[in-house]
Order: C-alpha cells, then sequence, then structure tokens
C-alpha cells in the first residue's frame, strides 16, 4: 500500500495498533518514542551522545526510546529503552483519548482507534541525508510517561546529557534553534550533561521531541 493510500486509510476507519502495522511495508521501522515526564511535570529529552555526527555548535535532543525488537511489544519497548539510555524505571500511561497521525509532511489528523492503551501520537519520520536509511520512513509511536526511578547511568554513545524542558519551551521547539543556556534561562533543568557540552551549544528537536512540539501545538488550537 503507498503511503498515502495509509493515511487515507487509517483517516476514515477505526483501526488497531495492529491494522497501522499490517499496513506498513514489512521493511519499514517501527520504534517508540516517550512523552516523559518527571516530577516536576516537565518533558525529559536526552541530548544527543558520541555516536550522532553534530557540529561543534549545534545538537539535537530527542525523546527517550528506540526500535521495537522482534517479538517485543510496544509498552515493553518503551520501557527497555528508557532502562538501557537512562537506567531509569518508566511508568507508561494509556491515553483517554484517540491519538494523532502526523504524516510526513506535518499533515495532523486524529484517528479512532480501538486499541484499550492508546498512545498519544503515531509520527511519520523521514531517515535524513547521509544515513543508511536515507530517505525511508520510521514510525514512532508515542506514549506518555513518567520517571519512576532517578536516572543510573547514561549510555554515552547515545546521550550526552539529559534536560527537562517546560511545556512552552516543547511547544516552540518547531519554530526555534536556542543555545542550551537560553534554554536553562527560560527554566529548563540539566539533570545530567557531560563535561563537553558548552552552555553556547545551540540545540534543536528531532524524533519524539518534534513530533511533542507539533502535537502541543495541535492539540492547544483545537481546544480554542
Amino acid at each position: 500500500m503507498e503511503l498515502d493510500g495509509l493515511f487515507m486509510k487509517i483517516m476514515q476507519e477505526e483501526v488497531r495498533m495492529s491494522d497501522v502495522f499490517r499496513y506498513v511495508s514489512n521493511h519499514a521501522e517501527i520504534g517508540v518514542g516517550l512523552a516523559l515526564l518527571d516530577e516536576q511535570e516537565d518533558y525529559v529529552f536526552f541530548l544527543a551522545g558520541t555516536r550522532h555526527k553534530f557540529t561543534s555548535n549545534e545538537l539535537f535532543y530527542a525523546g527517550i526510546g528506540g526500535h521495537l525488537e522482534p517479538g517485543e511489544d510496544l509498552l515493553s519497548c518503551g520501557k527497555r529503552e528508557a532502562m538501557e539510555e537512562i537506567g531509569a524505571e518508566v511508568h507508561i500511561q494509556c491515553s483517554p483519548v484517540n491519538p494523532v497521525y502526523i504524516s510526513k509532511d506535518k499533515e495532523i489528523r486524529t484517528i479512532t482507534m480501538t486499541d484499550e492503551c492508546k498512545p498519544l501520537a503515531i509520527s511519520e519520520m523521514i531517515h535524513p541525508s547521509g544515513s543508511p536509511r536515507e530517505g525511508e520512513i520510521y514510525y514512532l509511536v508515542i506514549y506518555q510517561a513518567t520517571l519512576r526511578s532517578s536516572l543510573t547511568h547514561l549510555k554515552t554513545d547515545e546521550v550526552s546529557g539529559v534536560i527537562a524542558m517546560k511545556k512552552e519551551q516543547v511547544k516552540k521547539g518547531v519554530f526555534r534553534r536556542a543555545t542550551l543556556q537560553t534554554l536553562v534561562d527560560e527554566g529548563a533543568r540539566l539533570i545530567a550533561s557531560s563535561p563537553h557540552i558548552q552552555p553556547d551549544v545551540i540545540v534543536y528537536p528531532i524524533g519524539t521531541a518534534e513530533a511533542l512540539s507539533y502535537y502541543l501545538n495541535y492539540m492547544e488550537s483545537n481546544q480554542r
């Protein structure tokens, strides 16, 4: 099924998560991202680690999460990735409302899902140029979650730091590139960081952080 056909299909019918997976290519990548809240109800993201290519003055931030392994369910994937990346236990929460679908072109629609445990969103991501799967789509299933323990370690090749950001900062994420110092001055907190991260580094969202920015703005606009 063509991707545009998939998008139209899930807009018009009640679906289960298994239906969405069945519609996509067998070779498509699927992963879980966590819209992770700490005890202060700030959103927790990781700052890119050493395995990620970035310039000396720019650094991306993204949600905790990763690829779904064969035979693994979505909730188990989210919990496993949190433990591997930041050494923390998380509680994944089911959304009480239907999720949104964010297409690769950033068209956003609410979809009717019959699963008991609904995600917040499903987002189509495009692998960036220069990556092994350049131009291919990665389906990211995003769940709300809360931290249940403190961070015990960082997977330093993937995570150079962890930042907690205010909701308003997350909403602004896709509209600006700000320095780390600017975010801290606005109320963000560095929960953990490597010595090489400088306050003047410019940070920007990808993956779950980018999708969450679109999601929060979409939900706010629909409540007006």
